[in-house]
């Protein structure tokens, strides 16, 4: 239902193929990459096409949907090193860095509290000098921006052939969320001591951006 969900955005598919050109173009051999949120699986299965691609760490706070991440992977071959990791980037053993850090649409489900500063000084203390961090989310400045873009959405959900129980899970759910606005984001990043981020992929209501350390 996840993916059915992520079908009915038109070209979503494209930001996780984009991850993979960004793992590809990394500069350096044999990248160890961090996925934050790994439960659905999707960047594990973007990666797999990505032969430079050397370490994966994968983590999730829900075990359950570890175990998802863990199936894609199993099903994909032994193509992959990847280990898994319950928890969040605290857990992870101090002093491991990554090349790059994945962090796909995980932000917006917390709320902006200093819960959001922590999550991306989080990832900003877990990149490698160099490091890239691809970072994506919902965001929109109102929501009469999100109203604004349903009927386009649902045309788009009709087209593809996405049921209506999965276009509406989406629609319930996006206004749920704590979402922030592009300078808000922007802002973030500044103060969690990310540089700029630049944009890369925007449709409806997702906006994926890459950024790194900012120097000290």
């Amino acid at each position: 239902m996840y993916r059915e969900m992520q079908r009915a955005v038109p070209g979503l598919d494209a930001m996780y193929r984009l991850v993979q050109a960004l793992v590809t173009s990394h500069t350096g051999d044999a990248p160890h990459v961090l996925v934050v949120g790994a439960g659905s699986g999707r960047e594990i299965e973007a990666l797999d096409g990505c032969n430079v691609v050397g370490r994966i760490t994968a983590i999730d706070p829900s075990a359950r949907n570890l175990d998802t991440a863990r199936d894609t992977a199993g099903a994909l071959g032994a193509s992959l090193d990847v280990r898994f990791v319950v928890g969040t980037t605290n857990d992870i053993p101090d002093g491991e860095a990554f090349d790059v850090v994945t962090s796909l649409l995980v932000m917006h489900h917390l709320r902006d509290d200093g819960t959001k500063f922590a999550y991306l000084k989080g990832l900003r203390d877990r990149l490698a000098p160099g490091g890239r961090l691809i970072h994506a989310d919902v965001c929109f400045d109102e929501i009469d921006d999100f109203d604004r873009l349903v009927p386009m959405y649902l045309a788009h959900a009709d087209i593809v052939g996405v049921s209506a129980d999965a276009a509406r899970l989406e629609l319930n759910a996006i206004p749920q969320l704590p979402v922030i606005s592009e300078r808000r984001t922007r802002a973030l990043f500044a103060e969690a001591g990310l540089t700029e981020p630049f944009e890369i992929f925007r449709s409806l209501w997702y906006r994926c951006w890459t950024s790194s350390r900012a120097p000290q």
